[in-house]
Formats: structure tokens, sequence, C-alpha cells
């Protein structure tokens, strides 16, 4: 229960209260004179008023508030029939609005308009019955019609100030609570905008960080590419100044090697995404590369490739592009021998949620005798980088040789 609703239910037990002690004299007058019917009306509106106090206890706010404007309608409508328009009982009826507003929020409109329409239509009732002269239900004196009056005055008008000097108080004590909420709300306002402040701050400074970061990345990349070229073209004098064709063939793979992994940076600093490659367009330029290694078979052998658009970290692409060499070299190497046409396919794709690698050619093939024993560099490699990329990988040999392995992203 709000604070705001909690002080109208206090103002409505006060009210309540106030009515009971208010009925009490006119008890004892009608008792003195006799009138016992009024005497039972105000004693029926005690009843009302203290069954509106038990109503609240209950939490059944909505009928308390109609007893009251019930209680408080019929009390005075009936009094002023029974004795009369000069008694003054009517008076009570200018307290109406302030009795409307301390029931009721302007959130219950419709409430709010059923109750004054209510009070209005008893009020029109009883002008209505002023003029066309309508005899109250009892005879009583001038003298005692004057005092009636005279004390309808002083309680209707003692009553109205004590309703509004409550209500005064409830409206006090909202403007009050409203003040020390928007002070609340002001000083929360001034944190946010402060908070805000200093997350722009900081997401500058963060930003500016990260481009720091970047463009020293970028560089390493374009550095770690540049000494990788330096080593290559080391490599080819090398292979220059030799006649030695078995060495020729070492310094070759080591530089195919080197190539694979500068491709990789090489694309990192290209296309200004330092954490992830394209890898399909990577491998068209790598798969290109080694094919010119081999120049006498890049006419006669035919390659074919199927690359999906797949983005892979650096982690997983330097292994995977290592590999890739390692195989499709010993496919131009060793698949072809004493043929003079042949094809290779490349495949690479996603299925479900892994990636798969497919390398195969329809070359001479390769002895089954040896699966297991070849403790070659290129078959060891090829395990290594497997274990890297933390997949499971197999060869067969039926009609060439097809290597597949499949890993997560």
């Amino acid at each position: 229960m709000t604070m705001q609703f909690s002080d109208r239910i206090k103002i409505i037990n006060k009210f309540c209260l106030l009515c009971i002690v208010y009925t009490i004299p006119y008890i004892i007058f009608s008792c003195y004179l006799n009138f016992y019917s009024s005497a039972f009306v105000f004693f029926s509106a005690q009843i009302l008023f203290v069954f509106s106090l038990y109503l609240n206890y209950l939490q059944k706010f909505k009928f308390s508030k109609i007893v009251v404007v019930v209680g408080t309608n019929f009390s005075v409508f009936y009094l002023s029939l029974f004795y009369g328009f000069s008694s003054g009982f009517h008076l009570y009826y200018f307290t109406s609005p302030l009795i409307v507003l301390s029931l009721f929020s302007f959130d219950e409109l419709k409430n709010f308009i059923l109750a004054i329409s209510i009070y209005m239509i008893s009020i029109v009732t009883l002008v209505v019955f002023y003029l066309m002269d309508i005899e109250p239900m009892v005879v009583i004196s001038i003298n005692i019609s004057d005092f009636l009056y005279s004390i309808n005055i002083f309680l209707a008008m003692s009553f109205s100030i004590l309703i509004a000097v409550n209500f005064s108080n409830f409206n006090k004590k909202i403007n009050a609570t409203l003040v020390e909420k928007n002070i609340i709300l002001v000083e929360n306002e001034n944190l946010l905008k402060s908070e805000i402040f200093e997350r722009k701050n900081t997401s500058k400074k963060l930003q500016e960080s990260l481009s720091e970061i970047e463009i020293l990345l970028s560089e390493t990349h374009h550095r770690v590419k540049n000494n990788l070229a330096v080593v290559s073209g080391m490599l080819d004098l090398q292979m220059l100044s030799t006649d030695d064709k078995k060495l020729k063939s070492v310094l070759t793979d080591s530089r195919n090697r080197i190539k694979s992994m500068s491709l990789i940076h090489e694309s990192l600093y290209q296309y200004n995404n330092l954490s992830q490659i394209e890898f399909s367009r990577y491998l068209y330029t790598l798969t290109d590369e080694i094919r010119k290694t081999y120049p006498s078979l890049s006419n006669t052998i035919e390659l074919n490739r199927k690359f999906e658009t797949i983005h892979l970290s650096v982690s997983k692409a330097i292994p995977c592009g290592l590999l890739i060499n390692e195989v499709l070299s010993n496919s131009y190497k060793h698949a072809f021998v004493g043929r003079l046409t042949g094809v290779i396919d490349i495949i690479f794709i996603k299925q479900n949620n892994s990636i798969v690698l497919t390398i195969k050619d329809n070359g001479v093939g390769f002895d089954n005798s040896k699966i297991g024993k070849d403790s070659s560099l290129g078959t060891s490699l090829i395990g290594a980088f497997s274990k890297q990329l933390k997949g499971e990988y197999s060869f067969s040999y039926e009609q060439g040789t097809v290597f597949s392995i499949t890993f997560n992203e």
C-alpha cells in the first residue's frame, strides 16, 4: 500500500469518527423532543460509519467509500425533510465537495463524478421540494427551529473546517513527499548524467586504445609477412645456388610452408580483420601459389576447387593452411608419377557445426603396406597440424588418394 493511499484511508477513518461524534448531540436532542424516528436515523448513520471503519480494517476500501457516501447523503436528505428547511440540516450539503475530495483521488475519476452526482441529485430534489412547499414530517416551534438552524450552521461550518484542515494536511504531506521525491529524482538524474559522461570518456579511451592495438597488430602482421618473405627469398637464392635435386625439393617444401603462413598474415593485414580470416579467399591464393611451384604439372593437372565462405580464427587458419599445403604438395609430387594428366579436387565446406576439408586425386594412389609406417616429415606434419585443429582425419587409397579432415570452427 503506497503512502498516499494509506494516508487517504486515514482521512476516511478520521471522517467516520468525526461523523460519529457529531451525531451524538443530535441523538440526545431527538430523544429529548421525543422524535425517535430522527434519533433512529442518526443512530443508523453511526452504525454505517462504524461499518465503514470495519470495511477499511478488512481493506474493502471501495465498499467503505460507498457506505460513507450513502450514509451522509441519506442522513442529511431525510433529516432535511423530517425537520423542514428552516432547521438548516440541508446546510451540511455544502460540505459534500470536501467529502468527495477526501474520499476519492483523481485517479478514481468515475467514482468521483458518481459521488458528486449523487449529492447533486439530492440537493436538486430538496430544492424542488422547497419550491413545491412540501411540509416537514414533524411540526416544531419557531424557537426550536431557530435553535436547530443556529446549531446546524455552527456544526456544519466547524465540520467543514475540520474536513478542510484534515484534507489540507493530507495535501501538504503529499506535496512534501513529492518535493522529497523530486529532489531524489534530480540527484539520480545528476548521477546518471555523471555516469553517462564517465562512460563516454571510458568508451572514448577504450576506442582509442583499441585503435592503437589494431594499428600495432596490423603493423605486426605486416612485418611478419615481410620477414617471412625475406626468409622465402633466401630459400629461393639457396635453391639457385645448388644443383642437388633432393636439397632443392626440401627447400621448395620449406618455402611453400613459409608462403602459406605469409599469406595468412597478408590477408589479415590487407582486409583489416585482425582476428578472423575469410578462408575461401585465402585458399584460392594458396592453391594458386602451390600450383605455380610445379610448372611442369600446372597445365596438365586439372585443379577443381569448391570453397564455401567460412571465417576462421588465426589459431585455426595457420595450421589449416599448412595442412593443405602439405597434402596438396604431396599430390603434385607423388600422385602423378609417370602420368601426363590428372585431376585434383579440393573441397572446403561446412556441415552442421563442423568444417570438412577433402583433398582427393585420381593418381597412382599409395601402397597400403606403407600406411602407418611412413615416417616422412610431410606425414608427421599432417598429423601435427590435424592435432592443432583438434580434428579427425583419414586417408583412403582407392582410385587415387583421398584425404579428409573434420574439425570445429
